[in-house]
């Protein structure tokens, strides 16, 4: 214990300090003794947090075991104190401690259990990003909707990390609620690919006819997931369904297909109508003039308990300046 002692140096970092950062190399671990700290990834949409840490516990020794950059960052939420081994202790320790180098063989052990589910994660992603090509392909049959995939995506990501911390929803949110609605938005209206051209690009309003024909893709779009669940039982594919299908669906159980309303509407999907419905306002179409930002609120507002969850719709206003930053950096071409 005495030789382990010896080789390490006690550090403080005060509060929103990083520890260290994503893609550092890896010259050295901690141990906390006092306070916490949040363990960090970049993501598409940003920072995710990947675990908070106490007392007692240790990061770093995988990039300091393989010699690799870090894979997360680590940023003190309080002011914590730190026992930090370098790279030249650790070695030493190696050589000439077998019970710390069991203890390094048991980390490693943990460690690589986790790469397999990595592994999957990754395989994963491999499978949403193909899915977002198929959407953006959706997509450009439409010429005016430009970047719409990219800002109703920032909309949804937004949302939901306004909701996630709310008291009427944080309990029943999952941990990749956010992730997934970043992965998923773009796939929102994928069955349009079975809308015919003359309906889906018509110059100008459609009839109550086409109308009918055009609400179809909220069917076929979850028709199509539907086979991909029967060979694949995933929840991202699940929750990919929900958004199909019930994007379109009213508060007040006006809309379509199912005329859901209120908590029976999934959660995912009350997002997804709130983005889709705040772009289209703001977007030009043949038939219309993008509406200002102050006449979308406004529009908000009325609709909020019967097109929309008023309580998200709240939340939405309180943040109405960031979906607007959204909207002026993804703007069509």
């Amino acid at each position: 214990m005495d030789r382990i002692v010896r080789q390490l140096e006690k550090v403080v970092f005060e509060r929103d300090s990083f520890i260290c950062r994503e893609g550092e190399p890896g010259a050295s671990m901690y141990m906390i003794v006092n306070g916490r700290v949040s363990v960090q990834k970049k993501t598409g949409w940003g920072q995710r947090e990947l675990q908070q840490m106490g007392p007692n516990e240790s990061f770093g020794e995988m990039a300091l075991i393989s010699q690799e950059a870090r894979s997360a960052s680590v940023r003190a939420l309080e002011r914590t104190e730190c026992l930090r081994l370098e790279q030249q202790g650790f070695s030493a320790l190696l050589d000439q401690d077998p019970l710390f180098a069991q203890r390094v063989a048991k980390v490693l052990t943990q460690r690589i259990s986790a790469l397999d589910k990595k592994t999957s994660e990754e395989l994963l992603s491999a499978y949403r990003a193909l899915m977002f090509g198929f959407a953006a392909l959706t997509d450009s049959r439409d010429p005016e909707t430009g970047a719409h995939l990219e800002r109703t995506r920032g909309y949804c990501v937004l949302l939901s990390q306004k909701i996630a911390v709310h008291p009427r929803y944080k309990a029943t949110i999952p941990p990749d609620f956010i992730d997934e609605m970043y992965n998923l938005s773009p796939l929102h209206d994928i069955g349009k690919v079975a809308i015919p051209d003359a309906i889906l690009l018509k110059p100008g309003r459609l009839t109550t006819e086409e109308f009918e024909i055009m609400k179809t893709h909220t069917t076929a779009g979850a028709a199509a997931f539907q086979k991909v669940i029967e060979q694949c039982k995933a929840e991202v594919f699940v929750m990919a369904h929900r958004i199909c299908l019930h994007h379109h669906e009213k508060w007040d159980g006006s809309g379509y297909p199912a005329q859901l309303a209120g908590d029976a509407i999934p959660l995912e999907a009350k997002v997804m109508a709130m983005a889709d419905v705040y772009d289209a306002l703001l977007s030009k179409r043949v038939y219309k003039l993008p509406m200002s930002y102050a006449a979308t609120r406004e529009e908000f507002r009325k609709s909020s308990g019967t097109f929309f969850d008023p309580v998200m719709t709240e939340i939405m206003m309180e943040n109405i300046h960031l979906f607007e930053d959204i909207h002026r950096s993804h703007q069509d071409s």
